[in-house]
C-alpha cells in the first residue's frame, strides 16, 4: 500500500479503485504521461526489492507480467469500480465489501482521499456517498463477469470504435521490439549519451558515467525492448544490481522533464 501510494504520487495517476487479494490484484488506473506501463514497472521492482530484501527471497514475487486492459472511461469506469471493490465478496471473504480493509472501498463510503484512492470522481458521476452505496447494493449476488476479461484483441474493454480511437495512443506505450543485435544498439546508445559502451561496461562509478550507464540501460530495457539479463551482461553487471539502477533512474525520468526529452532524442537517433 506505501509503495502504491508513493507510484501514485510520482508518476502522477489516479487511481479510482484498487483491491488486493491473495493471489492478485486489480488496480483502475487514469494515467496521461508517463504511460501505464512505467508506472507497473516501476511500482512492481520496487514492491520486489522490498519483498525479497524482507523475506530473504530472490527472484520473481509476480507471475509474469502484469495485463493491462484499456477501458472506455464513460461506458465501464463506475461498473469496475463496483467489480473490483466486491471482490473479496464474490470470493466469500467477507460478508460486505467494506469489511474489507485491502480495497477502496472504505474511502468511497467516507468519501476521503487518501494515500492511494481519489473516489470524488465516480462519487460526482453518481451523486454521493449514499448513491455510491445504494451501487454496491445492486451489485448483491453478481458473480465472475467472465466479458470482463474476453476483451477486444486481448486489450480493451469497450466498443469498436474506442478501440480504434486509442489503439495508436496505446501502442505508444509499447516498446520497439529487438531487430538488430544488441551490442551494435548499445554502441549507438552510448555515442549517443557521448560515452563508450567499454567505459559503461567498466568499473568507472563516476557521477557522469553512472548517469550514462543508467540511461543507456533504460533506453535498451524500456525503451528498445531488449531483456534486463541481457543488457546487464553487456553493461558489465548483475541483473539485481541493474534492476536497482534503472528503478531509481525511472523514479528520475518520471520527476524530469528535461531528461525525458534527452532520452526521446536517443531513441530517434538509435
Amino acid at each position: 500500500m506505501e509503495r502504491l501510494g508513493d507510484y501514485r504520487k510520482r508518476f502522477r495517476v489516479a487511481v479510482h479503485a484498487y483491491c488486493l487479494m491473495p493471489n492478485h490484484v486489480h488496480i483502475l488506473v487514469e494515467t496521461n504521461f508517463p504511460p501505464l506501463s512505467r508506472f507497473m514497472q516501476g511500482l512492481q521492482q520496487s514492491y520486489t526489492q522490498y519483498f525479497n530484501r524482507t523475506h530473504r527471497k530472490i527472484g520473481h514475487v509476480f507471475q509474469g507480467r502484469y495485463k493491462a486492459i484499456v477501458c472506455d472511461k464513460d461506458e465501464y469506469l463506475l461498473a469496475l469500480v463496483r467489480y473490483i471493490h466486491q471482490n473479496p465478496v464474490r470470493a466469500k471473504m467477507v460478508r460486505r465489501a467494506e469489511d474489507y480493509p485491502y480495497s477502496g472501498q472504505r474511502s468511497y463510503l467516507a468519501g476521503q482521499v487518501n494515500e492511494v484512492v481519489d473516489p470524488r470522481l465516480v462519487l460526482e458521476m453518481l451523486g454521493g456517498k449514499r448513491a455510491y452505496r445504494r451501487f454496491m447494493d445492486e451489485a448483491a449476488g453478481e458473480g465472475h463477469r467472465e466479458d470482463y476479461y474476453q476483451v477486444q484483441d486481448q486489450r480493451f474493454l469497450g466498443s469498436t470504435e474506442f478501440e480504434e480511437r486509442v489503439k495508436e495512443a496505446v501502442e505508444e506505450e509499447e516498446p520497439h521490439q529487438p531487430k538488430k543485435p544488441l551490442r551494435l544498439i548499445l554502441r549507438k546508445v552510448a555515442q549517443a549519451a557521448g560515452m563508450e559502451p567499454e567505459i559503461l561496461a567498466g568499473t568507472d562509478r563516476t557521477w557522469a558515467v553512472s548517469k550514462s550507464r543508467a540511461l543507456a540501460g533504460y533506453v535498451l530495457t524500456r525503451r528498445m525492448g531488449y531483456g534486463l539479463g541481457e543488457v546487464s551482461s553487456c553493461l558489465g553487471r548483475d541483473i539485481a544490481t541493474m534492476s536497482s539502477l534503472l528503478s531509481r533512474f525511472s523514479a528520475r525520468v518520471a520527476e524530469d522533464p528535461k531528461l525525458r526529452k534527452e532520452i526521446e532524442q536517443i531513441v530517434k537517433i538509435v
